[in-house]
């Protein structure tokens, strides 16, 4: 490495999306001459910019009509009629107007949800809730140019007052989870000043110049002599004399908090977050060590497009200090340069309220060019994505941030090692960032103390669907999932106080499990013996030689689901059905959903998501006889959904096979009915 570097980190500019954003704005749609002109200025080919703009969703390559309503389709929404809604109002297509179907609009709690594009406005109006004739008035009114009043995430319910998420609730956000880590920071030079100066004989200026080039991350404008490089690079690493918790490894106190506190990836896989932290960290001590560019990014994934997952919306919009926090202790931790919050285009508020909180930090000295409090710089900016449910997996958004269409990676290597410009990159979830602050500020092991029946720490959940009252809920881990769908604190029971079906405890991607699992198909194998099972039974007070196990009485904790689940997963968004509902209807919409936002990079995803659409179509029309779905469907749905599974590049891919596989299992009396009496015919597809 050389002795004299930059007096400035090299930032990571993104040019692509953020252009063809602003040309969609100007003009409704991506103008070609603007296109053009984008390609000559910023030296990109025209092909790749239209490469680009074709992948993301909400780029228009044509122009629109005057208006354009967008119905969402998905799960809550489909639940709410959706699918009348936009057949309806398909009638109304022609010159001005223009009604279409989308996926997941992030307002799962206000079912159906319904947004309108017009010319020259950078954001949609929103319109949930609505009826078909009320959405036909909205229409009306936007064609004569006067749009109705819309309705905002900040008039509506939003995190319980208990949350426990914002230690800063009733106060002013002062960063003091950060101060936590400077003054951490600034304890470990003081003590690695008092080891250069007995050991080298270092005279105060000599220490204070160590200071400094060790705080700017060695990115001075001044020549550093060979021996005072040295001693930098030894405690940014760890090594040499530099080794131990109160000299180089000063981070190990916070990343032992967050190990004591055993905080989760929130997004969906359940990964202990303090293992990406730990690893971008260290990739970033062996670039130093190699001598290489020593550059990393903090990227906070905040595309939620799960259907029935709204939880961060509310996190974005009412505690972006959280976020932000977050992001900026991530950057001390890992050393990291520069941070990033990646927001799906639909929430404009929250694109607002992180942006303006963004300001606010760095007028309080804690981000940007000139953080006076960090003594560094670091960046912290928004990006906006241009759509697509594919951005939510990690890799995917890296290559939509590198002006990239929006395609998963194969790995390895893994983000942490090899992410943004090919350089140490931690991306996490929206709520993983957000509980940072609170477990710095008081302790890893009080988080985890927040639990429920031996489960450690607390978690969000958003709940949708035949519930009283959809919303965002902060919940121990561990609460049971009768005391969230009934509790008086929670949903309060079913919609119409109907019989209690099923839920979907992970949007589309988790399936649909019953009210009631029973054994063989549904628990596991030999699960008496099994000791997540035993510890369940005893907690719960049921036998524990049970046949059987009500649902109502599983514990919202990802190992427990892992254990005794029939498809191990328990996301973010948790959708509920109450009896009457047609669960294999619900099963082909979240098949359609994945057919359509299905990348199409690699081919078991591309075919399979349509071929399992297909096939749900066909038996949702009556067009299976049950003599075929029992002897050569549903054996062929389980040996292709293995294909899938094994050779898909993401978790879209494996997730494809789950709804139908889970709703033919458990809901086999929804499949009956819809078997055709006449036999099939031979060469029915």
């Amino acid at each position: 490495m050389p002795d004299t570097l930059t007096s400035a980190p090299q930032y990571h500019e993104v040019s692509l999306v953020p252009a063809l954003l602003k040309i969609q704005q100007r003009y409704g749609y991506l103008e070609r001459e603007a296109l053009e002109q984008l390609s000559e200025e910023a030296e990109v080919p025209l092909q790749r910019i239209q490469a680009v703009a074709s992948f993301f969703p909400h780029f228009r390559l044509t122009e629109p009509t005057k208006v354009v309503l967008h119905v969402c389709r998905d799960m809550a929404c489909h639940m709410a009629g959706s699918a009348e809604i936009i057949e309806n109002l398909g009638k109304l297509n022609g010159k001005q107007i223009t009604v279409l179907g989308t996926s997941c609009l992030g307002r799962c709690d206000r079912a159906p949800a319904a947004c309108v594009a017009l010319e020259g406005v950078e954001h949609e109006l929103y319109y949930l809730g609505r009826t078909a004739d009320e959405l036909r008035t909205v229409i009306e009114a936007c064609a004569a140019d006067a749009p109705p009043k819309t309705n905002l995430d900040a008039d509506w319910t939003g995190l319980p007052a208990n949350s426990k998420v914002n230690p800063y609730a009733g106060g002013l956000p002062d960063y003091a989870a950060v101060r936590k880590a400077l003054d951490l920071r600034d304890a470990s030079l003081t003590a690695a000043a008092r080891v250069l100066a007995q050991k080298y004989w270092w005279n105060p200026r000599q220490l204070d110049i160590f200071r400094r080039a060790a705080i700017l991350q060695m990115r001075v404008d001044f020549a550093l002599e060979r021996e005072m490089a040295e001693a930098v690079r030894c405690w940014q690493t760890e090594s040499d004399w530099a080794k131990g918790p109160e000299l180089g490894g000063w981070s190990e106190a916070l990343l032992k908090e967050i190990t004591d506190a055993d905080l989760r990836g929130m997004g969906g896989a359940g990964i202990p977050a303090v293992q990406k932290w730990r690893d971008v960290r260290d990739a970033v001590r062996n670039a130093r060590l190699r001598g290489q560019d020593d550059r990393a990014f903090i990227v906070v994934n905040g595309d939620e497009s799960e259907p029935g997952t709204f939880k961060d919306r509310e996190l974005l919009l009412r505690t972006p200090h959280l976020i932000v926090e977050g992001v900026i202790l991530a950057g001390l931790i890992t050393e990291a340069t520069e941070g990033f919050i990646y927001i799906r285009h639909e929430y404009a508020e929250q694109i607002e309220a992180c942006r303006e909180e963004i300001h606010r930090a760095e007028q309080l000295g804690f981000c940007g060019e000139n953080a006076f409090v960090l003594d560094r710089p670091f960046r912290v900016s928004v990006f906006v994505s241009p759509g697509g449910y594919i951005c939510g997996e990690q890799s995917a958004l890296i290559e939509a941030m590198s002006d990239r269409r929006g395609e998963p990676r194969n790995m390895p290597p893994k983000l942490e090692s090899n992410g943004l410009l090919d350089l140490p990159t931690l991306v996490s979830n929206v709520e993983t960032f957000a509980w940072t602050p609170y477990i710095c500020i008081n302790g890893g092991k009080n988080y985890a103390a927040e639990g429920v029946n031996g489960w450690n720490g607390r978690r969000i959940f958003s709940v949708s669907g035949d519930v009283k009252r959809p919303g965002v809920y902060e919940t121990p881990m561990g609460l049971t999932v009768r005391e969230l769908i009934y509790g008086e604190a929670y949903c309060q029971g079913i919609a119409g106080d109907r019989a209690f079906k099923g839920f979907a405890p992970s949007g589309p991607s988790g399936g649909f499990l019953p009210a009631v699992l029973k054994a063989p198909a549904g628990l596991p194998r030999d699960h008496v013996n099994n000791k997540a099972w035993q510890a369940l039974a005893q907690r719960r007070g049921f036998d524990p030689a049970a046949m059987t196990l009500d649902i109502l009485d599983l514990e919202l904790e990802l190992n427990l689901f892992r254990s005794l689940s029939p498809t191990q997963a328990l996301g973010a968004g948790l959708v509920v059905y109450a009896e009457g509902r047609d669960m294999v209807d619900q099963a082909v919409n979240a098949l359609e959903f994945f057919r359509n936002e299905s990348c199409g990079k690699c081919v078991p995803c591309r075919l399979g998501s349509q071929k399992f659409a297909s096939l749900g179509a066909n038996l949702l029309g009556g067009k299976i006889a049950e003599k075929r779905w029992v002897e050569e469907l549903l054996p062929l749905t389980k040996e292709m959904g293995k294909a899938i599974e094994l050779t898909s590049i993401c978790g879209l891919g494996r997730s494809v096979p789950v709804p139908l596989r889970t709703v033919g299992t458990y809901f086999e009396e929804d499949v009956a009915k819809h078997f055709n009496a006449t036999p099939a015919t031979k060469g029915q597809k």
